[in-house]
């Protein structure tokens, strides 16, 4: 059977793919190699055999694992940092990285999908009344010129609309995680700086691991410029190379670029060795995973009540609606 790259059936969702990570990881530790771990998992994953049975055959005829992963629905930036750690042969790491990330991306979920039940059957609830008050309205006041209350419920509904819309886009944004994707996201309120905290561990990550290789500035550059198009790794990679070829020091080019902690040019600036700044780097980079962590979940906790807020103003809306056209036709008495 021919594959289809771009089928939903053949691609993991979030739960899959932190159990694809995690029995990788598991598997690799166990001494297994890359492909035999693949080429078992059709038999410990029944659900998805026919799946991981074609990934393995085209690993098997030369396909890259990278690709593979792309296929499987990773973001470009998180097949990057395979490829990355390929390269480099810290792969279980890695693995156990993104695992981590994709464990606390799953577990926030959750607990937003938790706080979002109540308001979701309140929410419903409102509409059905909506529809019963706009029916009843609409015959006892058909007869009233007032509009007031059309108006407040119209200006609510583009709200609501509005609000979907964002929230509909934050998500597919969030699934692509590549560089176009994270700069428009940064800029979003409310989420942004979560976003620019959680890019940060991931280069911080990523430049600790290049610096316990061996690798120099410049060389990470050219490197990372190699990767997956469009990756966050890929773009920077680019762009820093670029500017240190113009000439710029590195203490203009972090500051210029948003995505690159401040914290890190006071670490870089210390003329440390590689392998001790790679130890910092990946302190500094525990220490914004927690700090990632704690933000993300008072964002969660804090959408319960904004959910509230709106539903009561839609509420507030609603008995407008009605009374209006009362207080109106008492005027005209």
């Amino acid at each position: 059977m021919k594959y289809i790259g771009n089928s939903k059936k053949d691609k993991l969702n979030g739960e899959e793919q932190l159990a694809f990570l995690d029995y990788l990881k598991h598997s690799l530790d166990n001494g297994f190699s890359l492909l035999n771990s693949i080429e078992l998992m059709p038999a410990l994953w029944p659900k998805r055999r026919q799946l991981m049975e074609r990934m393995a055959s085209r690993m098997k005829e030369g396909a890259s694992f990278s690709t593979e992963l792309l296929k499987l629905g990773f973001s470009k930036t998180t097949v990057t940092q395979v490829n990355l750690a390929l390269q480099q042969g810290t792969l279980v790491e890695c693995l156990q990285h993104l695992a981590t990330l994709n464990r606390l991306k799953q577990e926030q979920m959750k607990k937003l999908r938790a706080e979002l039940s109540y308001p979701l059957v309140l929410a419903i609830m409102m509409v059905i009344l909506l529809v019963f008050m706009q029916s009843f309205i609409s015959t006892q006041f058909s007869d009233s010129s007032d509009h007031s209350g059309d108006m407040v419920m119209i200006g609510l509904i583009i709200i609501v609309l509005l609000g979907l819309y964002f929230f509909a886009k934050i998500v597919t944004l969030l699934n692509k995680q590549d560089y176009s994707s994270m700069k428009k996201l940064s800029k979003y309120p409310l989420i942004g700086q979560v976003v620019m905290l959680y890019i940060h561990y991931l280069l911080v990550y990523d430049i600790g691991l290049l610096l316990a290789s061996g690798f120099s500035l410049q060389r990470m550059c050219e490197y990372a410029a190699d990767q997956e198009k469009g990756s966050l790794q890929q773009a920077l990679g680019q762009k820093i190379g670029h500017d240190l070829a113009e000439g710029k020091n590195l203490e203009e080019i972090i500051n210029a670029e948003d995505f690159l902690p401040n914290s890190l040019l006071v670490l870089l600036q210390t003329g440390s060795e590689r392998k001790s700044l790679s130890k910092r780097c990946l302190l500094l980079g525990r220490s914004l995973f927690l700090d990632l962590t704690e933000k993300i979940e008072k964002l969660v906790v804090n959408v319960q009540p904004a959910c509230f807020i709106l539903i009561g103003l839609c509420i507030i809306g609603m008995y407008l609606k009605l009374l209006l056209p009362m207080y109106s036709m008492m005027q005209g008495l």
